[in-house]
């Protein structure tokens, strides 16, 4: 019995296209569609329930942004990550995210600093009682409050998929409870710095915390694929 790549049907609607695009994109990245898996145009149209146009003008769209190549001229494969991919995520990460906190900085008011607190607050919570999945959650939520506090719907998609780009990495390693208490301790910085509109230290945090992680999670990826 064949696996099915995409548990959902869509109804016929304008800018088909793009929702297709979004859903493989957002499979792809958070590692719902494993590494390895074959797309073909025809399968996912078929259990999508839409024709093959938009299927194949998502597909074209997915490889020009470098997440699947062509094989054998009848289907797709997901591109495969490597550290160089992570070294480049996190640097461009930082340049993303440092940029939105400057936008930031000068606009946050109280209420922004409450829903960052409740934030810290639930992830301290989540921590202590072991919840992976949902700390994983309050940490991507974390650095999205972030992002949207720079009103930049630009910065704010470019960090998201940055976040998730991320995440394919991490699917391959269990959640590391060390990593996951030092960039609690990252984010309750960057937090403070916030408070005193103080972008410098802020941007120093945030850019520690950034590096931090990509540091642990480069060895956590190399042992887990057998590299030395």
């Amino acid at each position: 019995m064949k696996q099915q790549i995409l548990n959902f049907k869509i109804k016929k609607q304008p800018h088909l296209r793009k929702i297709v695009y979004e859903r493989l994109k957002d499979a792809i990245l958070t590692g719902a569609i494993p590494k390895g898996t074959k797309l073909y145009e025809s399968r996912i149209a078929e259990e999508t329930g839409i024709s093959r146009t938009p299927v194949r003008e998502a597909l074209h769209a997915l490889e020009r942004e470098l997440l699947i190549t062509a094989i054998d001229k009848v289907g797709y494969q997901i591109v495969d990550t490597d550290i160089e991919d992570l070294e480049e995520i996190s640097v461009i990460r930082k340049t993303v995210e440092t940029l939105a906190l400057k936008k930031a900085i000068d606009r946050i008011g109280a209420d922004d600093i409450n829903r960052l607190e409740a934030n810290l607050k639930r992830a301290e919570k989540a921590l202590r009682e072991y919840k992976s999945d949902l700390f994983i959650q309050l940490d991507a939520e974390f650095h999205q409050i972030l992002c949207a506090l720079s009103h930049s719907e630009r910065l704010m998609r470019m960090a998201d998929t940055l976040r998730k780009e991320m995440h394919r990495f991490r699917n391959r390693t269990k959640l590391d409870r060390e990593l996951a208490a030092e960039s609690l301790k990252y984010h309750q910085k960057i937090v403070s710095f916030l408070k005193m509109k103080d972008y410098r230290s802020a941007r120093r945090a945030l850019n520690a915390h950034i590096d931090h992680a990509k540091r642990k999670t480069q060895k956590e990826f190399e042992n887990s694929n057998g590299i030395t």
